[in-house]
């Protein structure tokens, strides 16, 4: 076989990071709210495949993004703050009120999904072979702008529920 045929890519990740030390997850009042801003915003439609919650047959989940929760305390806030200033993140992160947050209690951002969220389906999310949770950046991205009908892995052909 060569590179010019279909061919399988098969990767073991072995991760070794430290996650710094973190409150248990909680779902805060914060994220609720904004979760309900966040899938109005992106009309109800996953940010991979542009399915709604019906669709897909599981409720849509606000993914933290770019600041995954648990690693908030690691996070050197001038630096989110210059990118989100810079409109890196999206216009709602560029509008963010940086002068009412505190880094004591990264939260404020960190849950607010309007400015650190992405609505995907629960298969973009966390499902095997095709969730953002277990994927590559670059691979689980390519789904997204997969031509239609495309065979990705045993259990991801490419559909775009919406254009």
């Amino acid at each position: 076989m060569t590179v010019e045929q279909m061919h399988e890519e098969r990767e073991t990740l072995c991760v070794d990071v430290n996650i710094p030390g973190h409150d248990p997850r909680t779902t805060t009042a914060l994220f609720s709210h904004t979760k309900k801003i966040l899938v109005e915003r992106e009309k109800g439609r996953c940010f991979v495949c542009g399915r709604t919650a019906e669709e897909s047959g599981h409720p849509l989940e606000a993914h933290h993004h770019p600041i995954e929760r648990s690693l908030a305390n690691m996070i050197d806030w001038s630096r989110v703050e210059r990118d989100c200033r810079r409109g890196m993140w999206g216009e709602a992160a560029r509008n963010f009120d940086w002068s009412k947050f505190d880094p004591a209690d990264p939260y404020s951002f960190v849950d607010d999904m309007t400015v650190n969220g992405e609505l995907l389906c629960k298969e973009h999310h966390t499902g095997k072979d095709e969730g953002k949770h277990d994927l590559p950046w670059p691979l689980w991205i390519a789904q997204r702008y997969g031509k239609e009908g495309y065979k990705f892995s045993l259990v991801e052909v490419i559909h775009h529920a919406q254009d």
